[in-house]
């Protein structure tokens, strides 16, 4: 599919500015040399915004790893009652290795739907309210 490759092409120029942006850590000045930080930026706004417009059309599994892959930490959540939300928003203990980790998830009311699908779209959508 056109968009994901579009989408995967993106990502590549962006993890290569940030690999651009790490290997310029100068330690006598604790700051970086190279910083592209306005096109790392640029970037993943384009990355997102071809995720929302494109939403129906890409798998959620795409959709997940990408929104990962740009720093967001969606969390799927199932509420035995057949409801379902993605919060982005938790607390959790903080863990070097797997391991047990405690999380607490904040998840609005109005977050809980029907399908994962229309979860993902409220998620999608939170930044423009």
């Amino acid at each position: 599919m056109k968009v994901i490759e579009e989408i995967k092409e993106l990502g590549k120029k962006r993890n290569n500015l940030l690999d651009i942006r790490e290997a310029s850590w100068d330690e006598t000045i604790l700051d970086y040399t190279n910083n592209p930080e306005k096109e790392i930026d640029q970037l993943a706004e384009e990355i997102f915004a071809k995720i929302k417009e494109n939403r129906n059309l890409l798998p959620f599994e795409f959709i997940m790893e990408e929104l990962t892959m740009l720093g967001q930490a969606p969390n799927l959540l199932y509420d035995d009652n057949g409801h379902f939300a993605l919060s982005g928003s938790c607390f959790q203990s903080i863990s070097e290795e797997i391991d047990d980790v405690e999380m607490f998830l904040l998840v609005p009311k109005n977050n809980w739907k029907n399908t994962i699908r229309e979860a993902l779209n409220v998620y999608l959508d939170e930044e423009d309210e």
